[in-house]
């Protein structure tokens, strides 16, 4: 080699067939398949388990306290957000932890928030004073403390289930702090015939 000549290229000592072989061989369509699928599932599990945590979550109802609303064994969507925003209107189906029991929750309609006065009248819930329509319940007559007036202390909730003659509730153990509110009742998920957004 005299100063004038270049080095020669390394690559091109290479045999034609090796540098093939050192080439990534293309991927086949199964390959590809599974490729994307696992990246879907990397994508997808963590953002599922995001908004079962902090966003919705499916439960399953047991028992017939709410009936004819819902019934033993349907599945329920329940909106957590709302009601961690204080989003909590009477009439909505609520997942609260019982005040008797932390290890259960319970599923129950909001008959009165903060600052309402409740009256258990016969058949009769009176509302601040007003008889109340509700064409959702299996009614009963209230017994127990007839005429006695409930106040609702802010941040309370009073509930009640839709068979009131077999529910447990606020006349029970009393009205529920907010604080113990899992979520608000969506829609019912299943079974599929009967559907239902709430």
């Amino acid at each position: 080699m005299n100063a004038f000549q270049s080095p020669s290229d390394p690559l091109d000592s290479i045999p034609e067939d090796r540098s093939d072989a050192a080439a990534a061989p293309p991927r086949s369509p199964i390959q590809r398949l599974l490729l994307e699928a696992l990246l879907v599932l990397a994508i997808a599990i963590p953002l599922a388990l995001g908004l079962h945590t902090f966003v919705t979550q499916v439960y399953s109802i047991s028992g017939h306290s709410m009936e004819p609303t819902l019934q033993d064994g349907q599945r329920v969507v329940v909106d957590k957000v709302r009601p961690a925003l204080g989003e909590i209107e009477r009439g909505d189906l609520i997942i609260f932890i019982s005040p008797e029991d932390p290890a259960k929750n319970l599923i129950k309609r909001v008959i009165g928030i903060g600052g309402d006065r409740i009256e258990l009248v016969g058949d009769q819930v009176l509302l601040n004073g007003e008889a109340l329509t509700e064409e959702y319940t299996h009614r009963t007559l209230f017994p127990d403390r007839p005429g006695d007036v409930i106040e609702v202390e802010a941040d309370h909730l009073f509930m009640m289930g839709d068979n009131r003659p077999q529910s447990r509730d606020s006349r029970d153990f009393g009205i529920v702090p907010v604080h113990l509110v899992r979520g608000k009742v969506l829609l019912r998920l299943w079974p599929l015939d009967d559907f239902k957004l709430f």
